[in-house]
């Protein structure tokens, strides 16, 4: 669940935030009249993301990175324009002819954003794994939930980032705001745009196979700084979206503007407090976005350490380990080392409410040698945070461990010790 929440806001902070503020400016500037065209961006921007998500997880239409750098350049030429013509003409009042120009690119903007980041966000609850539990199980819908609360979050923070605006009526702050966010993120899709020229990527027009770092001493450490800095454009674009609603908020603290009567006053200190609680909306969505992208994402990515190998023995060419050691009902690991040095591990686990074990390697098809660990009686893989039916351990398919075939002799979990190592090449 954590996962999905944290990627969804990691997807969208930006285009939320940028998206917002271009539709409070067009509506602070020309009022009700002409402000649809930065909605029209957000219809057709969403309505494309639909129909690229449902594409892509329902027919084998591959989708390349082509795709993505074009919406880059895109994205990077019309942000320039943008922030060209307001700055010369959007601090007059209302631009005029260029009015037009400006919502267009305003819209085109919109819809840009948007296609790029939705169709990956709607398509996870496709890519849920669930171990082959299908979408009717406790896996999928804790991993729905996660999604759904992402989605939740940046919506109410994109509504209320755009009432903010509106309510300031200070268009010439959206504005500066609005360019600064524009511009960080024209340098992030460069940054994007660059790596498959800098990897010599064979689909791009006019390949050229003599591509070198040093020929570009200046570009590979800015694509390796976006790279490794998504957070930090991410906080960026939020952040300076933020001064939106703290302007807001200052202004609402005490009533200004003249009143002829009580009833004015109070219907003005009425509209300060529904300011106030808009300001402090926002504020609340931006903390919990940056505990999301920080603090949680800590949590969900912390290196979890498997439980120390336990003791068995070896007698006849097979593994012996006495029950009594799973009479427990947890988790227990062991492992064995190859004549190469590889180290092959296996797991045991008593089945609640029965005499049978599951029994496999510590290791499974979908996700390699990460291991499984236990977790509030659950079985879990470390890698994808799936949680393994321990009824199903000893199972072949999905994310279960690989069986590994046992019998029970003797008071003791017989395994064959050539059957532990004709497994080592899942551990290499």
């Amino acid at each position: 669940m954590l996962k999905y929440i944290v990627t969804v806001t990691e997807d969208l902070l930006i285009p939320a935030s940028l998206a917002s503020l271009l539709c409070a400016y067009c509506e602070q500037v020309w009022g009700g009249g002409r402000r649809v065209s930065p909605r029209v961006g957000v219809a057709v921007g969403f309505a494309a993301s639909v129909a690229m998500a449902v594409v892509k997880n329902t027919t084998k239409l591959i989708y390349t990175n082509q795709w993505n750098l074009w919406i880059f350049l895109a994205t990077i030429a019309v942000s320039v324009l943008f922030i060209i013509i307001t700055s010369v003409w959007g601090r007059r009042g209302r631009p005029g002819a260029v009015g037009g120009i400006i919502l267009t690119l305003a819209a085109a903007i919109t819809a840009l954003l948007i296609f790029y980041e939705i169709p990956d966000a709607l398509a996870y609850p496709f890519l849920f794994d669930t171990a082959g539990n299908g979408a009717l199980s406790v896996d999928y819908l804790v991993r729905f939930i996660g999604w759904s609360l992402g989605l939740i979050l940046i919506s109410v923070y994109m509504w209320y980032i755009y009432r903010c605006a509106v309510s300031l009526r200070r268009a010439s702050l959206t504005l500066a705001v609005l360019n600064l966010g524009l511009a960080a993120n024209a340098l992030r899709c460069l940054g994007q745009a660059l790596r498959p020229w800098l990897t010599r990527a064979k689909w791009l027009p006019g390949f050229l196979p003599s591509y070198a770092k040093a020929d570009y001493p200046w570009a590979f450490p800015f694509t390796a700084f976006v790279a490794n800095n998504t957070l930090l454009f991410s906080l960026v674009a939020a952040g300076l979206a933020m001064v939106v609603p703290a302007a807001l908020f200052v202004g609402s603290l005490r009533v200004t503007g003249t009143y002829g009567n009580p009833a004015q006053r109070r219907k003005l200190r009425s509209t300060c407090r529904r300011n106030r609680r808009h300001a402090v909306t926002v504020a609340v969505c931006f903390m919990l976005a940056v505990m999301n992208l920080t603090v949680v994402k800590a949590y969900d990515n912390r290196v979890i350490e498997l439980s120390p190998p336990e003791q068995y023995a070896v007698e006849d060419g097979n593994i012996l380990i006495p029950l009594d050691l799973m009479e427990d009902g947890h988790l227990h690991r062991f492992e064995l080392a190859a004549e190469n040095g590889t180290v092959i591990r296996w797991i045991i686990i008593k089945k609640p409410g029965t005499a049978s074990y599951g029994v496999g390697l510590d290791a499974c098809e979908v996700c390699g040698d990460a291991g499984y660990f236990e977790r509030g009686g659950q079985v879990v893989c470390k890698r994808c945070d799936v949680v393994m039916n321990i009824n199903t351990i000893g199972f072949k398919g999905g994310c279960n461990p690989i069986p590994l075939a046992y019998r029970v002799a003797d008071s003791q979990v017989v395994i064959s010790l050539q059957d532990v190592l004709d497994n080592e090449k899942e551990f290499r």
